[in-house]
């Protein structure tokens, strides 16, 4: 059986490196101060995340390494 997870971006601390070059620069993640709400980073791989009432202001999410080194789809992992 093929594993339908095989691009699931995993939670390492060379994905979170790469992820800091895109997320802390992102209009969402600096507008909504997502560095107070967990989880502070690496959102395709760790979720959505807690901070209240998130609207959209922008993604920078496919210009990540990681977004296309795991074929990943859409974007604002941050509020999605």
């Amino acid at each position: 059986m093929i594993n339908p997870h095989k691009d699931t971006v995993e939670d390492t601390e060379e994905n979170r490196q790469i992820c800091r070059k895109y997320c802390t620069k992102c209009p969402n993640y600096k507008h909504h101060t997502l560095e107070k709400y967990q989880p502070t980073e690496l959102f395709c791989a760790c979720g959505k995340s807690s901070a209240p009432s998130m609207k959209e202001l922008g993604c920078f999410c496919p210009a990540c390494e990681l977004f296309t080194k795991h074929h990943l789809n859409f974007g604002s992992f941050c509020v999605r």
